[in-house]
């Protein structure tokens, strides 16, 4: 009898307490509700994707169904049809590489141009963008109207496509680089002042507190407490940001903002298709060495060794 009365309370000792079936009704119905959620917003997104692939022509039958056919039509059109037997002959010779580049004279000024818009703008904006992002800073700023207004402005100045404003300021100035360096200065201003207010609010402010105890004032905490911690972000996202101006500043000359973009469009213009594949190989490699040695650069900042050019 004993045994028995033991064996029914082992029983009863294993079965679940109502709080544990609450807890495992509870469970499962939110996992019904994630599945769910999870469906929905998968079928939301593929309705968005195939709403979106349609809208984009991708396969268009008046253009020819195959994209890719078209893109290599294209690739055909732009072959210089070089000749190994006169490929180091002069400019003169069919087939050679010096026919091929043969406006080098004029596109190597224009690619320097270029350079110099994406360096000059980038150093600009990333020195505005310093104090403005000190501005944007939460942890830096005690008005917060401050801050949130600046904020704001460089939303607003992110907002804007830097084509549109390059055909503005082309407009306002003439054709030539200076609306090419304003309109890439401002972007750099909006994007780096973003990122450098970040890099401010990670900042140790312990530092900060310790020099403002020892009676420093508000320039000696920033020189001394967040430019030592902030100074390698700030040069890492000044440069990849230079990296992308470079591009950037290549675009923007079709538009007629200066640089090697004014040749690309000429030759876009006059259907000069093996130009095209000349100019884009120019730009292509520069930035590929600036991208090289700016990679270089960063590692050293950031304390990464070994990082090959």
């Amino acid at each position: 009898m004993e045994n028995v009365t033991a064996l029914n309370d082992h029983a009863a000792a294993a079965r679940p307490t109502s709080a544990v079936k609450t807890f495992e009704n509870r469970r499962q119905e939110i996992q019904r509700k994630e599945r769910l959620t999870g469906l929905v917003t998968i079928g939301l997104l593929t309705i968005l994707f195939l709403w979106s692939f349609g809208v984009s022509e991708f396969f268009d039958g008046n253009r020819g169904a195959d994209p890719l056919a078209r893109m290599g039509r294209f690739l055909q059109l732009m072959n210089p049809n070089l000749r190994g037997e006169v490929l180091f002959e002069d400019s003169s010779t069919s087939g050679s590489l010096a026919s091929w580049f043969y406006a080098m004279p004029l596109w190597l000024p224009a690619l320097w141009q270029t350079l110099a818009i994406a360096i000059f703008s980038s150093v600009i904006g990333a020195l505005i963008a310093i104090p403005v992002s000190m501005l944007a800073s939460r942890n830096l700023v005690k008005q917060q109207m401050v801050c949130m207004v600046v904020r704001r402005i460089l939303e607003a100045i992110r907002t804007l496509p830097d084509i549109i404003v390059a055909l503005i300021l082309v407009a306002a100035f003439g054709i030539g680089p200076l609306a090419g360096v304003i309109t890439l200065s401002l972007s750099t201003i909006g994007r780096l002042g973003k990122l450098y207010s970040e890099v401010n609010e990670n900042a140790d402010m312990k530092v900060l507190e310790s020099i403002r105890g020892c009676g420093g004032g508000w320039w000696q905490q920033i020189r001394y407490g967040l430019v030592p911690q902030a100074a390698p972000g700030y040069a890492s996202y000044a440069l990849l940001k230079f990296e992308g101006n470079i591009g950037g500043a290549a675009a923007l000359g079709i538009v007629g903002a200066g640089g090697i973009g004014i040749e690309l469009f000429r030759a876009i213009t006059y259907t000069q298709f093996s130009d095209y594949l000349a100019i884009l190989l120019m730009i292509t490699i520069l930035i590929f060495i600036t991208d090289m040695v700016s990679e270089a650069i960063r590692h050293r900042l950031i304390g990464i060794q070994g990082g090959a050019i």
